[in-house]
């Protein structure tokens, strides 16, 4: 397979589905830095045929910008390189020498995914952009319809316990007290934490309300229950985690999500429940503000990307998911890390 190069990709046409670029407030604190995400399928069975890996691509949103996005790395033991041309387009695909890329908006969700595709062969990839992140506030961001976040998910059923504990509440009538009487609720009734063998970090809302502890995944999708059952439209946005510090370079450990519910005369407000019950002192600030030290890579539960996995759905997408001759792959690493820009 030779070497890709950007003259030789096709590029098509714009698609339906994809986040709506807002002016961006930039006189809000911010952050800049660049983010590299790498991947790597390795260790395939003899006899392997089809081998695939799926990861999420950022976007400008109302709260970040993204610029120069780049992605290097091989297939089998031929390298391949694209730069921000392929994905300055909505929908892209790349068929060359046995392998196949595949750049699709996430059909239910916010945000787009990269597939890449061998006949079987290994895939070593890194993605790498700059960022201009901004400290959030409630807006109403353009192309996301708050009607779309009323139903249920699978790991958020409106039908359970959560929701019998939410009709149980007596909260007020306007939706901002509402949803601090039930950002409040969270926060008295989990703690954040994450044993060993656990069932954290699914964000399955019945597991957090029974359990009473987990991850971000889980506070955050206890919460959305909550609200859509009182009729308060909520979703959820994964990404990733930026140390406060300033320090050039660092590993990025893992990721971190938070949660946005609707209120008609505010527009989408932000809340991190999860890191205000690790810092107690910032309760306030979470409710209504989420800081600029982190990046969004997607949105949404129940994930319908394009090609479709052999699994269907996906709960939801910020680390790199493999399949291999249409089973989930457990032989996928990752790594992540940033480095401050001026």
């Amino acid at each position: 397979m030779k070497s890709i190069l950007l003259s030789s990709l096709l590029l098509l046409t714009a698609c339906q589905g994809l986040t709506q670029k807002d002016e961006v407030d930039s006189s809000r604190p911010s952050r800049a830095f660049t983010f590299v995400y790498s991947a790597q399928l390795a260790d395939l069975e003899p006899g392997a045929k089809d081998a695939r890996i799926w990861i999420p691509v950022p976007m400008d949103t109302h709260d970040q910008e993204i610029t120069d996005l780049s992605i290097k790395g091989k297939a089998g033991n031929q390298p391949f390189s694209l730069g921000n041309d392929f994905f300055s387009q909505e929908r892209a695909t790349l068929q060359s020498g046995g392998m196949s890329l595949k750049l699709r908006p996430i059909e239910n969700g916010e945000g787009r995914s990269l597939c890449i595709q061998t006949q079987g062969q290994p895939i070593d990839l890194k993605l790498s952009f700059n960022v201009r992140r901004y400290e959030t506030s409630p807006h109403k961001q353009a192309g996301i319809d708050e009607a779309n976040y009323l139903g249920s998910n699978a790991r958020i059923p409106l039908d359970g316990n959560v929701a019998k504990m939410a009709k149980g509440m007596n909260t007020d009538s306007n939706p901002m007290l509402a949803a601090r009487q039930l950002y409040d609720h969270t926060l008295e009734r989990m703690r954040y934490d994450k044993p060993a063998g656990g069932g954290w970090g699914q964000g399955d809302a019945e597991w957090a309300c029974d359990s009473r502890h987990g991850n971000c995944t889980d506070f955050h999708s206890y919460f959305m229950g909550l609200a859509r059952t009182k009729n308060i439209p909520a979703r959820f946005e994964m990404g990733f985690p930026i140390s406060a510090g300033g320090e050039l370079e660092e590993d990025v450990k893992g990721y971190h999500c938070w949660a946005y519910f609707w209120a008609d005369n505010q527009g989408w407000v932000p809340v991190d429940i999860s890191e205000a019950d690790k810092h107690p002192e910032m309760t306030e600030y979470f409710f209504g503000k989420i800081d600029e030290n982190r990046v969004a890579m997607s949105g949404g539960r129940d994930l319908l990307l394009t090609p479709r996995p052999a699994a269907g759905a996906l709960n939801f997408l910020v680390y790199p998911y493999a399949e291999v001759d249409g089973k989930a792959s457990p032989n996928v690493t990752k790594h992540f890390s940033r480095i401050l820009l001026p």
